[in-house]
C-alpha cells in the first residue's frame, strides 16, 4: 500500500508541476474564438497577437500590440509582467525580452496600432525600411515610447 500511495503522490506532483509550467509560458490562442482582453475583438490574425501575464495572474491575450500597450499602461506594477509577441516572420510566440519591433503607418494591424514584432533584428530592420517605419529594439523602448506619447 505504501508503494502504491507513493506512486500516486508522485503522479499527482508531476501533474501539478506540468500544469504550473503551462502557466509560465504564452497562452494558447484559438483563432476567431479568443477575445482581446482590451477591445474584445476576436483574435483573427495571430501574427499580430500579443499577451502578458502578471505574477500569480492569468494570461491576457490581445489582438494587436497597441491593445497590449494600452492594457500595460493601466497596470500599477509592471515589474513582474511576462510579455509575449508573435514573430511576424514565423507566427510563433517569442518572449518579450528578445523581441524587436517595427512601427509603421504602412502596417495594417487589427486595431490600427501599426506594430509588428520579430525575433530577428535584421528581418525587423528590413521591414522597417520597406514600410518606411521605425525600428524599436526592445520591449522597454516600446513601452517608454508609448508612455511618452509616441506610437501609432
Amino acid at each position: 500500500m505504501t508503494a502504491r500511495l507513493a506512486a500516486m503522490l508522485s503522479l499527482m506532483l508531476s501533474i501539478a508541476v506540468a500544469c504550473r509550467a503551462g502557466n509560465d509560458g504564452p497562452p494558447r490562442i484559438e483563432v476567431d474564438r479568443t477575445p482581446c482582453a482590451h477591445c474584445g475583438m476576436l483574435v483573427s490574425e495571430p501574427v499580430f497577437a500579443a499577451a502578458y501575464r502578471a505574477p500569480q495572474g492569468d494570461a491576457r491575450v490581445f489582438d494587436d500590440i497597441a491593445c497590449l500597450l494600452e492594457a500595460v499602461s493601466g497596470e500599477k506594477d509592471r515589474s513582474g509582467l511576462r510579455l509575449w509577441f508573435h514573430d511576424a516572420a514565423t507566427s510563433q510566440w517569442i518572449d518579450g525580452g528578445t523581441a524587436v519591433f517595427v512601427e509603421s503607418a504602412g502596417l495594417k494591424t487589427p486595431m490600427g496600432g501599426g506594430f509588428v514584432a520579430y525575433k530577428d533584428e535584421a528581418t525587423a530592420a528590413k521591414t522597417a525600411a520597406d514600410r518606411q517605419g521605425r525600428l524599436i529594439r526592445s520591449v522597454g523602448d516600446l513601452l517608454q515610447a508609448r508612455a511618452a506619447g509616441g506610437g501609432a
